[in-house]
């Protein structure tokens, strides 16, 4: 044969396989082969460009149309107003990368840029007042006299279920009465006198007859917050439309609520109001500059990021704002690696979770955020770490599906709402919830209900997280809750911190892990509890049923009086042994070698919450050996408590490095003054407008969150200290909201995320001008999260 006729009959062989596979089968055959790409992204580059670093990519969508497995999307600093949606998977020897370019700051927004401005003027406002005569007079007409009031015309997302604006990345207040404050997770709230199922009286109501008519309720009563709309307002009540029957409106111990959809309620700076019969939105200047100056956004997508139906996809270190991340049942490998998440969900009402498993009824309203909110991790073997997440009106996470992993994360300002969603929302088995710090939730830390994950949740490793700050909206919850008649059995909560719940939350139930309404086969051991933990490390509370099987080993009660409470019901095959504090008896528990009163217990430093044992203490030495809560003893028998003599004390919470400066050290101040405490040297006496400065702190690098160890008296809980960088007056680039600890000497480790900064600065934290002290501070340390 000659060479010809070979050629010839390649050439026809070669056009057969073009044929069989397609020209799309043959580009991503031949890419297969190829080695790993790396594409680049940049808000300079074109979609034209061929991805090159010196020809990038315009928008992150079309880096996501060409990679493939191995492939990597870096991405270069700017905020990038799109949904992340890989069109395919990666392998899980050859994931699909999207990474921040090294020292870029990225934001994956759920926001788009609000144009055309203009200052609301006294002739719109007196167009306005023909339409609604209840502003004549209001906080809004005297707002619009300053000249700081503007308006422009946006429609927005109809589809989300609620709204948000931003003013230079920040997210801003919705108006509302009374107005909540800096701090939405802990709002400044009406409290009603009286009430009905469906209506409250409250005297502060001054306003005139149907004021309040149409606007939004949101009330929170013992354990359940809820929405309506107001049918009837008269001077002194209002009345409300589409409530459920749960408690209603009557105050059980108190019902605190607000009002909102109101134009004539904005009247601070930084409110807004979306008025969707025009599509108009007002907003009131925060510093008094124009919007035009400013970049101002509203919320126009829910989700940021979504890697529904995809696996092998690992994104590190960006960040997201006003949006989520959805993986689905199907996806496996996904890594969320150093992101930053902030006002990640923004619902406006309280409704039942779509995705029930049990039969609603009048509380059904409790599950409202559970399975549709935060940061949605379904599927199998995905991981969250290394992550800061702040802010959300439902979860910070939720987790389903199996064998899903959130790690050394820190998670502040969620359920702000007050529903059962958490910091953590866990549904399906074997998930790992381990190393992360959460703080300041509207109930719960971490949720199990079995209204959304049914009654069975084997196999969860619960474990070295720190938790505090819950229970801020409702109350009888717990730092872990589960609840009801859930089977734990294989699940173990161990090496846990609880701690500081809301000063609100000592009026009902606050432990550290509430195991209610005959939950059972519950195993939790080695977790510390202090400082008005209410019922101490463990509450076990059948409600007058039954519950069996618990195993409750080896916990600490560092400053309350009980370890491991039990309430009323049967009890069967339940024992406690091991603890430090007063502990639950009666017929099937089996209760002993636990130790009280905790005051003689010999802890190291109670002051500064080391609760760990002195040579000295008599819960050394004391225990019975009970595996994996006794491992590594090293006197003849076991320590009591969550802590071996002898033993490296074990470490819970997200990691966090940083130069650690104690607050007398400072080089400038005014106003404050340092005093001896039982942790040694603190600052107080922060009134308004007083500061104090340090030269040369070192932020490391992208240093996003501050952490201070403090102690407030409650009637001056949630004041803020501002900080400040190079100046006084300086940027300010985060604000830390201190909650009540029970006492100004009483301190506890609270956190805060700011503006990402590098290098060394000055520094000054400021009291905001008017209002009293808010305490006083041992130490503090800017951070990356996660790192």
């Amino acid at each position: 044969m000659s060479n010809r006729s070979r050629s010839r009959r390649a050439v026809l062989a070669a056009a057969a396989v073009f044929l069989s596979l397609g020209s799309g089968g043959l580009a991503a055959s031949a890419h297969a082969s190829e080695r790993p790409h790396t594409y680049y992204v940049s808000p300079g580059g074109s979609d034209r460009h061929p991805g090159t670093a010196r020809s990038p990519f315009e928008t992150v969508r079309r880096c996501s149309a060409v990679v493939s497995a191995g492939d990597r999307c870096v991405i270069g600093s700017g905020t990038y107003h799109e949904t992340i949606t890989p069109a395919r998977s990666g392998t899980a020897a050859a994931p699909i990368t999207y990474a921040a370019a090294p020292g870029a700051h990225v934001v994956i927004d759920g926001a788009d840029p609000v144009t055309g401005w203009k200052a609301v003027s006294g002739a719109d406002l007196t167009a306005a007042e023909r339409d609604d005569p209840f502003l004549a007079g209001s906080d809004f007409a005297t707002a619009v006299a300053t000249g700081h009031v503007y308006q422009a015309h946006v429609t927005l997302n109809p589809h989300l279920t609620g709204n948000q604006v931003f003013w230079d990345g920040a997210a801003q207040i919705e108006a509302q009465w009374p107005y909540p404050g800096d701090d939405v997770s802990v709002p400044k709230l009406a409290s009603a006198q009286s009430g009905t199922t469906d209506s409250l009286s409250d005297t502060a109501l001054t306003q005139p007859a149907g004021f309040w008519n149409g606007a939004l309720l949101t009330a929170h009563n013992w354990f359940v917050s809820e929405t309506g709309t107001v049918t009837d307002s008269q001077v002194g009540t209002i009345t409300a439309a589409g409530l459920p029957t749960c408690v209603g409106l009557s105050p059980n111990q108190s019902t605190d609520y607000s009002l909102k959809g109101k134009l004539a309620l904005l009247g601070k700076p930084g409110e807004w109001f979306y008025r969707n019969s025009d599509h108009t939105l007002y907003l009131y200047s925060p510093d008094g500059s124009t919007p035009t100056a400013r970049s101002v956004e509203a919320k126009q997508r829910a989700v940021a990021i979504d890697l529904s139906g995809r696996s092998h996809i690992s994104v590190l270190g960006l960040g997201i704002r006003g949006a989520t991340v959805q993986t689905s049942a199907t996806s496996t490998g996904d890594v969320l690696d150093g992101i930053v998440a902030r006002d990640i969900s923004a619902d406006a009402e309280l409704k039942p979770d779509p995705n029930m498993v049990t039969t609603p009824d009048g509380c059904a309203v409790l599950t409202a955020g559970e399975t549709t909110s935060g940061i949605l991790l379904r599927g199998h073997g995905n991981v969250i770490r290394n992550s800061l997440i702040d802010g959300s009106t439902g979860n910070g996470v939720a987790m389903f599906d199996s064998g899903n992993t959130v790690t050394n994360t820190t998670i502040l300002h969620v359920d702000t709402l007050g529903s059962y969603a958490a910091g953590i929302n866990v549904l399906g088995s074997n998930q790992h919830i381990t190393h992360n710090t959460i703080e300041s939730s509207g109930r719960s830390d971490i949720n199990i209900d079995n209204k959304v994950a049914g009654t069975t949740a084997g196999g969860h490793d619960i474990s070295y997280n720190d938790l505090s700050d819950y229970d801020n909206l409702v109350v009888d919850g717990g730092a872990v809750y589960v609840c009801c008649s859930v089977d734990l059995a294989t699940t173990k909560i161990h090496h846990n911190q609880f701690h500081d719940p809301s000063p609100f939350a000592h009026t009902a139930p606050a432990p550290g892990v509430y195991l209610d309404n005959s939950t059972f086969n519950a195993t939790v051991y080695n977790n510390v509890a202090w400082n008005r933990t209410t019922y101490g490390a463990v509450l076990i509370n059948p409600n007058g049923q039954s519950t069996s099987g618990n195993r409750i080993y080896n916990n600490t009660s560092g400053t309350d009086t009980n370890v491991a409470s039990t309430f009323g019901g049967t009890f069967s095959d339940t024992e406690i042994v091991n603890n430090i504090g007063v502990t639950g008896t009666g017929p099937g528990i089996t209760n002993s070698h636990n130790l009280t009163p905790v005051s003689g217990a010999q802890f190291t430093d109670p002051a500064a919450n080391d609760f760990t044992l002195t040579a000295s203490s008599p819960a050394r030495n004391a225990g019975v050996v009970h595996p994996p809560a006794t491992d590594g003893y090293r006197d003849p028998q076991p320590s009591l408590g969550a802590y071996q003599y002898g033993v490296p004390k074990w470490v819970a919470g997200a990691g966090r490095v940083g130069q650690r400066i104690e607050a007398e050290s400072s080089t400038s101040s005014n106003g404050v003054s340092p005093h001896t405490a039982g942790t040694g040297t603190v600052v107080g006496s922060f009134d308004g407008g007083d500061w104090i400065g340090y030269d040369d702190v070192d932020f490391g690098k992208d240093a996003n969150l501050f952490t201070a160890f403090v102690g407030v008296d409650d009637p001056y809980a949630n004041k803020g200290i501002e900080i400040h960088l190079d100046s006084v007056t300086g940027p300010r680039i985060g604000v830390l909201s201190v909650a009540g600890t029970g006492g100004f000497d009483t301190l506890s480790v609270q956190s805060t995320s700011v503006t990402p900064t590098s290098g060394h600065h000055r520094v000054f934290l400021v009291a905001p001008g008017g209002q009293p002290g808010f305490g006083n501070i041992d130490y503090f340390s800017f951070n990356r999260a996660g790192r």
